[in-house]
This record gives C-alpha cells, sequence and structure tokens, in this order.
C-alpha cells in the first residue's frame, strides 16, 4: 500500500468555541472517513496540530482543503512523506485539547527521521514520538 503521512501547524484565524470545534470534527470525520483518511487534531489556546494519514488521493483531498480553510492562517508543513503502517487505523479525525506550550514545543521538534536512508523503519521522528506521548 503507498500510505502518506502528514503533520502541519497553524493558527487559528480566530477565536475558537467549542462549538466551532464540533462543527470542524464533525465535518473532518465525515469527509476523511469517505476517502479514507484517519488521524488526530490537537487544539490549544488559537494553535493547531495536526497528523493525518492514508492512500495519496485521500491525504492529497484532506491536504487541500485543510489549506483552503479559512479557519486557520500560518500552515506549516512539519512532516510529509511515506509511512509503512497507520497509527491512526479507527480515528477517522481524532481529537484533544492540549495546552498552547505543548503545541509549541511540539512544533519545534526535530521531524525529519534520524536515519533517513532506511526505509520502512517502523522508528518514528522525535516530532511523532512526541506527538504520540501526547495522545496516548
Amino acid at each position: 500500500m503507498d500510505l502518506f503521512g502528514v503533520t502541519y501547524t497553524s493558527e487559528a484565524s480566530r477565536p475558537l468555541s467549542a462549538e466551532d470545534l464540533d462543527r470542524l470534527l464533525v465535518s473532518a470525520r465525515s469527509r476523511n472517513s469517505l476517502v479514507g483518511v484517519t488521524g488526530v487534531l490537537l487544539y490549544g489556546e488559537g494553535r493547531f496540530v495536526q497528523y493525518f494519514e492514508g492512500m495519496r488521493g485521500g491525504v492529497d483531498d484532506v491536504y487541500a482543503r485543510i489549506k483552503r480553510s479559512d479557519l486557520h492562517r500560518n500552515v506549516m508543513e512539519l512532516e510529509h512523506q511515506h509511512i509503512s503502517q497507520r497509527l491512526f487505523n479507527r480515528w477517522f479525525m481524532g481529537f484533544r485539547e492540549t495546552p498552547a506550550s505543548a503545541l509549541q514545543k511540539l512544533s519545534q521538534e526535530a521531524w525529519a527521521r534520524e536515519l533517513p536512508w532506511v526505509e520502512g523503519q517502523s522508528i518514528p521522528s522525535p516530532g511523532m514520538a512526541h506527538l504520540l506521548a501526547l495522545v496516548a
């Protein structure tokens, strides 16, 4: 299978209420399920970090939608690469409220793999390891 994973960070374009986040998640989960994309969204104090994964077509579709969204700005890609397996099989879009300080630290992690020349390695980048620890 040709799986891809994308991680990015961004800033909310305006303060988001609980209702705004609920609408965002309902929409994302519905659309992601249609294109076979899974992942997790972290949000806190106006900052987003999101990781999503799936087949190239689905990932490209979701990423294009994300880039067009007016809910956020300053989208900065942290990681976009082939992955050997899904990390979030059952979450069409998981969600965690996360302190902004933790999201800031996460966005400053090293997202390149330590050994980028090793294909299909199961060792995640330091950034992905941090993200997984926040979600666990």
